[in-house]
């Protein structure tokens, strides 16, 4: 009876407080909880608590391993430490499908479900590269230093985020992941490619990146090992390791991705079975009140839970025993420890911690903080609410196509081309013979056989495998390099968790004394190749640690960089005496000269099986056609615009999953290489409207003689200098004794003598008091915006770009510039290309005035007629007017046109014109865009044309 009415006291608890419980437990609110929200669910907590046995204390401060029947289900020792010693956690190993999986998490919470707290269960597991780890059909991503290796934070986040989704389908809501190891020790026994790396800031950052992808998805996440275990010579596993830097390096080098860690919000920490010397030179970090209370709740300010790594490994089990050592952690300042080992020592953690509560050896307080603060996490995190997944359910979440595309798309990125004395890539389409040499690792062949499958998949050539022995020896060696001899070329793989065996180098070095190429791939810890430095190509795959755990993702990206796929990654370490941190090389692959160099592309990929049917290429070629169609126009808006479509085409197949992700990369990656090569062509007004900002807005009035026009003259001079070109300024004297001055950039014809000239001109000069937006910093802000994209046009003219100064005071710049012409000059000048008031917004200024000062048709008005027919633009209007700067050049006898929009059918200029309302609002950044258009297109015409249909001739 008494049992009865305490579960009826907590349940009524429950109910009352379940409401607020619940509106506070979607992923994104469990760092959002309001006040109230976590003063109720703590209220909860504490009544739980309060009305919790000693035995049921107690359990929720240990996570036991579960124990298995013949159907790889949980056996009755596992319902015995579930429902008889009350265990709040367990983690669990194996391997199993999703839906087994399901069923086995379901099961574990049904027999907690059935206890009188009915408190759920944390099921916890080691998921570092992906639930794949233990779901044999989820998921597989690179290991961490692969992730490293793309320095690409936001996939790692997506990782894990994708990894928080397969677990909770699979019941799974705590993963002991990430590693925030600093790697500094190359031999590190345990480590190695399960860290980010040898930089604290990496590290950091990684670990951030996927502690915030678990947790905003649902899933705790575990920083690991804490305080550092990067720099240990021995494996905790089997030796207590010792760690003798000093403090300094302590928090320089190892703390900080831990301190990014909780700042970050990480609901839980992993200790390390390591004694630090600079903290506790006397005890692991475990078992250590001063690492785990003092420095990390107290320095470094976390409240989450701390959670021992295995305490059945032997750092810990040899020299306490699993009794003394729970008792130690716990009073130390960790939460929950992780009862691995047998079923034996598991009991003996409970009842040795059970009997240290009872005796006060174990305080009520500080049992109840760690039993409050495990429950509070389990209700944010939803765990009363939401216990059981839905097996059906499960199948279908674990390596969805989207999934494995993520996976194949990071593990392509991580790939580390270390070393290619041009000999890769091999070439697919070749009939040439491979070998694929390589060791067993941990006495499994599979690792080779798998690769050389891989390479058989892409080459038409005959492959050959030979698999030596995890140290070859000499006669190994002999047959290898025998067999060698007979192929075309050889990919040999090296393994190593530590120190690389002798016979692996000394085969490397014997296959690179044939005369047959030889690319090397470093299936675990990338400095490998500090054994064999002289190998032809090497790359660093990041694939196995030193359990020998698989990661085929990687090893399979390896062998489509060796044919063809372009490498990703850079070192996320340094190779001593080698290759430094960052280092990684790409192949020199030729960025595409047109959508015609595409369309091959695509035609090679859909030859290699990359689409899913014949329709998916047909339509990008359809794409790529009409591309190659404006490129012979020469119109670079339309390629480039197309180009983008194009790009938003190859989004579509791959998220409806006609083409594979490693083509769309490929695609892709030109698609932007030839927008990139257009867009240096094309005019872009977000430019202009830059250089117009700063003329009229941070400068202002720029009258002619005065401070402002000065300082806008030296704008645009510094302008045209950072574009390349040889610039000059012209100064001359003005009214009231001051000077102004024109500002010269030109363009060298390429490979002529005397070539005929051509000029782009505009003033930049305003009238007092007004900031001259329009009038003329539309103009001038134009003129250097063309300058920019004329830059690398290839011409055979000479082109001048001339910023006028004082012309507001009666065309006094462009007169000085014209008078200062020599004959030669004027004999080989073919015509003047004037801008003013260019970007009015006007409403009714809508046609695009070409003044010409006679008023019959030159060279550029002819000129910039065609341009406006191929862009259709139908907004020229051939008008008779001097009176701006073109006047100088046409009595001079240069053919030369004003370009300014102007009301239709009459001279009406706009209302503000000449008035300090010619402000930068008054501006449309379209007009702007369709002048420089067909600035870009004419001057593009007669710049690099000697005749054109319409037969323009200069005078």
């Amino acid at each position: 009876m008494k049992k009865f009415v305490r579960l009826l006291s907590y349940l009524s608890v429950f109910v009352l407080l379940l409401p607020t419980q619940v509106s506070a437990l979607t992923p994104s609110s469990l760092s959002q909880q309001s006040d109230v929200q976590a003063d109720q669910n703590q209220q909860m907590v504490q009544q739980m608590t309060s009305q919790m046995t000693p035995e049921e204390k107690i359990g929720q401060l240990v996570m036991p391993s579960t124990h298995d029947n013949e159907q790889d289900m949980p056996n009755e020792d596992t319902r015995e430490l579930i429902q008889d010693y009350k265990a709040g956690s367990v983690i669990i190993y194996g391997n199993r499908d999703a839906e087994t999986t399901a069923e086995y998490n379901n099961q574990l919470q049904e027999w907690a479900s059935e206890t009188e707290m009915n408190i759920p269960l944390f099921s916890t597991a080691d998921l570092e590269y992906g639930v794949n780890q233990h779901v044999t059909d989820a998921t597989a991503f690179p290991r961490q230093m692969g992730i490293a290796a793309t320095r690409d934070l936001e996939a790692a986040e997506e990782m894990a985020s994708v990894t928080a989704e397969e677990m909770k389908a699979t019941g799974f809501n705590w993963n002991y992941s990430p590693l925030a190891d600093v790697n500094t020790n190359p031999n590190n026994p345990v480590i190695g490619v399960r860290s980010f790396g040898e930089n604290t800031e990496l590290v950091s950052d990684m670990t951030v990146a996927q502690v915030e992808g678990h947790q905003e998805n649902g899933v705790l996440s575990t920083p690991k090992h804490f305080p550092g275990h990067g720099d240990t010579s021995e494996d905790s596993h089997y030796d207590l390791p010792t760690v003798t830097y000093d403090r300094e390096t302590l928090e320089e080098v190892h703390l900080p991705p831990f301190q990014a860690a909780i700042d970050a919000g990480a609901e839980s920490i992993m200790t390390s079975h390591v004694i630090i010397e600079a903290i506790d030179p006397e005890l692991p970090a475990t078992l250590s009140e001063d690492v785990l209370t003092g420095l990390l709740r107290e320095e470094m300010g976390f409240n989450g839970l701390i959670v021992t790594d295995a305490m059945s490994m032997q750092a810990i089990k040899d020299n306490w025993g699993a009794g003394e050592a729970a008792v130690m952690t716990i009073q130390a300042g960790a939460d929950i420890v992780m009862a691995t080992g047998t079923l034996d020592e598991q009991k003996e953690t409970f009842d040795a911690l059970l009997e240290a509560y009872e005796s006060g050896e174990l305080s009520e307080e500080r049992v109840d903080e760690s039993v409050e603060r495990i429950l509070s996490t389990k209700v944010r995190y939803g765990l009363f609410d939401d216990r059981y997944v839905d097996p059906d359910e499960a199948t279908d979440v674990v390596n969805t196509e989207s999934h494995k595309e993520l996976a194949g798309s990071m593990a392509q990125d991580s790939m580390t081309l270390v070393k290619n004395d041009d000999i890769l890539p091999f070439d697919a389409a070749s009939d040439e013979s491979t070998l694929v040499v390589g060791p067993e690792i941990y006495d499994g062949t599979y690792y080779m056989e798998d690769i050389a499958d891989a390479v058989q998949a892409k080459t038409n050539g005959d492959v050959e495998t030979f698999i030596t022995s995890e140290d070859p020896s000499d006669s190994e060696i002999d047959e290898a390099a025998q067999q060698a001899e007979q192929a075309d070329r050889i990919i040999v793989s090296t393994f190593s968790a530590g120190e690389l065996a002798d016979g692996q180098s000394q085969l490397v070095s014997a296959l690179g004394d044939t005369d047959t190429p030889v690319a090397s791939v470093s299936l675990g810890l990338p400095y490998d190749i500090g054994e064999y430095p002289d190998v032809d190509a090497h790359i660093a795959t990041y694939a196995i640690e030193r359990w020998g755990s698989a990661v085929p993702v990687s090893w399979e990206a390896a062998v489509d960089v060796i044919y063809g796929a372009s490498p990703g990654g850079k070192l996320p370490v340094t190779i001593d005496g080698h290759y430094e941190f960052g280092h990684g090389e790409d192949y020199d692959v030729a960025p595409p000269e047109s959508a015609e160099d595409i369309m091959a592309t695509v035609d090679q990929l859909e030859d290699d099986g990359a689409f899913a049917s014949d329709t998916a290429p047909r339509a990008l070629n359809q794409h790529l056609t009409a591309v190659s169609h404006y490129e012979d126009q020469e119109a670079d808006e339309k390629v480039v615009k197309h180009m983008q479509g194009f790009n938003d085409l190859l989004d579509h197949q791959l998220e409806n999953e006609l083409i594979s992700a490693s083509a769309y990369d490929v695609l892709q990656s030109q698609g932007d290489a030839l927008i990139e090569k257009w867009e240096a062509f094309a005019f872009d007004s977000e430019r202009a409207m830059a250089h117009l900002e700063h003329l009229s807005v941070d400068i202002g009035p720029r009258v002619a003689g005065e401070e402002g026009e000065q300082e806008a003259a030296a704008y645009i001079q510094d302008e045209f200098e950072t574009l390349g070109y040889d610039v000059s300024t012209q100064t001359f004297d003005i009214q009231d004794n001051k000077q102004s001055q024109n500002v010269i950039a030109v363009k060298e014809a390429e490979g002529v003598e005397d070539p005929e000239i051509v000029y782009v001109t505009a003033h930049y000069d305003s009238v007092p008091e007004s900031p001259g937006a329009n009038d003329n910093g539309s103009g001038a802000a134009t003129l250097l915006e063309l300058a920019k994209v004329l830059e690398d046009v290839p011409a055979d003219k000479e082109i001048r770009f001339v910023a006028f100064g004082a012309e507001e005071i009666g065309l006094v710049g462009a007169h000085h510039y014209v008078s200062q012409l020599s004959d030669n000059e004027i004999n080989r000048s073919v015509g003047n290309f004037n801008m003013d008031m260019v970007g009015t917004n006007w409403d009714p200024a809508t046609q695009l005035y070409v003044n010409v000062v006679d008023g019959q048709p030159n060279t550029v008005w002819q000129y910039a007629e065609v341009a406006a027919d191929r862009l259709d633009n139908d907004t020229l209007f051939l008008y008779e007017r001097g009176a701006s700067d073109h006047e100088a050049f046409h009595e001079a006898g240069i053919d030369a046109a004003n370009f300014i929009w102007r009301e239709p059918g009459t001279a009406s200029l706009e209302p503000w014109y000449h008035t300090p309302e010619d402000t930068i609002d008054k501006i449309s950044p379209e007009k702007i865009q369709m002048v420089g258009e067909l600035m870009d297109s004419a001057i593009s015409d007669i710049a690099t044309e000697q005749e054109q249909e319409t037969e323009p001739t200069a005078n």
